[in-house]
């Protein structure tokens, strides 16, 4: 039950944050020589910035949103490390055919981040088909919180594959993804989706 301890845990900071802030944007507004300023706002931020965690990971302003090497390689860490220990097999198989997003990787680390997400997904699905979960109105974020939530994920290789489907969204929507990220999935990509070909 670690996932759900982990959860609650994290939901509470966020209230608490959220609260505290907007408490104090409510006492200034109540006070009619008090005006809604910068502090105010920067405040509104701070109300706001704990539910925006899951869906943006890290935010550079005022150039936008990064895509960082660090944490994709620690995610993907997470997956092969988590399942590899799991089988005990040893090393990863990689898949016997070339996911096709290694091609496009070395010129265009953003695409390749994008073709991975859509390879997860694809196992995913059919992880959650094989176990009866229904996925046809499903997100893939619910999917991998259904799967880990009935063990059939286990916790450290769900929370590598949210990490890796929110870089794959970030890069989607125009995130600027290090260079480096291009040869981590030339080479540890293939591990990761053969983690989830071992699970299926």
């Amino acid at each position: 039950m670690a996932w759900y301890t982990d959860s609650i845990s994290i939901n509470w900071l966020k209230l608490i944050v959220s609260g505290s802030a907007i408490a104090v944007i409510v006492i200034r507004i109540l006070f009619p020589d008090l005006r809604i300023d910068s502090i105010t706002f920067g405040l509104m931020l701070v109300a706001i910035l704990p539910w925006l965690s899951e869906l943006i990971e890290s935010a550079k302003f005022p150039g936008g949103w990064e895509v960082k090497f660090r944490d994709v390689k620690a995610a993907g860490d997470k997956v092969t490390s988590t399942a590899d220990s799991a089988q005990h097999s040893g090393a990863l198989k990689t898949p016997a055919a070339t996911p096709s997003f290694v091609s496009v990787a070395a010129s265009d680390p953003s695409l390749a981040l994008v073709g991975l997400r859509i390879e997860i997904e694809q196992r995913i699905r059919k992880l959650a088909t094989q176990h009866d979960i229904p996925n046809s109105r499903n997100s893939l974020a619910g999917l991998i919180r259904d799967l880990k939530q009935r063990e059939l994920l286990p916790y450290e290789v769900a929370k590598g594959l949210e990490q890796l489907v929110m870089a794959g969204n970030q890069a989607a929507h125009g995130a600027k993804v290090e260079p480096q990220i291009a040869d981590w999935a030339i080479s540890t990509g293939p591990e990761v989706l053969s983690a989830l070909d071992e699970l299926l």
